[in-house]
């Protein structure tokens, strides 16, 4: 067989060149013609929350040192019955306001179960402690970090870029819910957590704001479809001798081998601590504090004594950036003051200096 094109094939390819298999002026005709309203186009929409279940299991995992899953299972107008039936109460709502280039407030729903887990995980428990209080702020923080990175990543496809606002958690009841649930779609994202199992939580995004992420993501999502151009007869001339050329090179080197592709696993979370390690941090020892009066204060002279909050032999305070750490008590080391670590401040006494 000849390896070049004959010219009863250049003339079937020149004669589809006019046909309507490749064709300019249906296409034409095609993007001339008004564009159908279809209605919200939830697959954009999909693709928003897929970026949204990335970016989280990248922080979840980083930050609770174990691998989280987060993904899109339902993306659709608003369902209250599916939404009752999925996230089981009892649940929290999580406040997500977002500012710049989409302009408006979304919530997360997610049940008080998961909410502990992810909570004692990240104050390195094991996931058994029982919902409590303190947990809202661990999940907020955790929430604030997940739309930090969330946003960065969305930021190419809007012209203004988009931040995030005060993150806020409350109780939330499906008979009298703290914002309203019309006229909003819903995306249910999985969660899985190892040895856990999988459970959901829910995404309400009002219209107005969905449309906005819609909108960003259908204008930059490079949708190709229906601009196919037609091809000239050089056009077609050229992509017959590269075809030839490419089959030509593949005989005469034996052919083409398969290049096995380069092993990217992403590395262990540890290893990006690690990365944190040399970090100098400011630590500060507090014996006590008490409050004056600008009077009192003036009033102040050499000798002049201040009685302070803590009583004589009490522990002192170690802060790392104004948080406390330890307690310990004072030592005299080489001439120098030092201290003796005594204790460790808890997790749960951790979250609440988050406050």
């Amino acid at each position: 067989m000849s390896e070049f094109i004959s010219e009863d094939q250049m003339n079937d390819l020149l004669s589809q060149q006019d046909s309507d298999a490749f064709g300019v002026e249906d296409v034409k005709d095609e993007a001339s013609a008004p564009a159908e309203d279809t209605g919200p186009d939830y697959n954009a929409l999909t693709s928003v929350f897929e970026i949204f279940a990335e970016q989280a299991v990248s922080v979840v995992s980083n930050v609770l040192n174990r691998e989280i899953k987060f993904s899109v299972s339902k993306c659709e107008s608003i369902n209250q019955d599916t939404i009752k039936e999925t996230v089981t109460a009892p649940v929290l709502s999580i406040k997500l306001p977002l500012e710049g280039g989409a302009s408006g407030t979304m919530y997360a729903i997610i049940t008080t179960k998961d909410v502990a887990v992810l909570s004692d995980i990240m104050m390195m428990g094991d996931g058994s402690a029982e919902y409590t209080e303190d947990h809202k702020d661990a999940i907020g923080e955790l929430f604030n970090q997940i739309m930090g990175a969330f946003t960065a990543s969305v930021n190419n496809n809007f012209e203004n870029p988009i931040s995030t606002g005060t993150i806020e958690v409350g109780e939330f009841d499906f008979e009298s819910p703290s914002f309203p649930l019309e006229n909003s779609d819903m995306v249910l994202e999985t969660i899985n957590i190892p040895d856990k199992g999988e459970s959901s939580m829910c995404f309400v995004i009002p219209q107005e704001l969905s449309l906005q992420l819609m909108k960003g993501f259908k204008d930059s999502g490079g949708d190709m479809e229906g601009e196919g151009v037609g091809l000239s007869s050089s056009e077609v001339d050229d992509l017959s001798q590269l075809s030839t050329d490419i089959s030509a090179i593949g005989e005469e080197e034996g052919g083409f081998q398969e290049t096995p592709l380069t092993d990217t696993t992403a590395a262990p979370p540890n290893e990006n601590v690690n990365m944190l390690l040399d970090v100098e941090m400011d630590i500060s020892i507090e014996l006590g504090k008490t409050e004056l009066s600008i009077k009192r204060i003036l009033e102040l002279s050499p000798g002049s004594i201040i009685e302070l909050d803590r009583m004589a032999g009490e522990p002192v305070d170690l802060m790392v950036n104004n948080k406390v750490v330890a307690k310990g008590e004072v030592v005299v080391v080489d001439e120098n003051f030092g201290i003796r670590i005594v204790s460790l401040v808890s997790p749960e006494e951790r979250i609440r200096s988050l406050r």
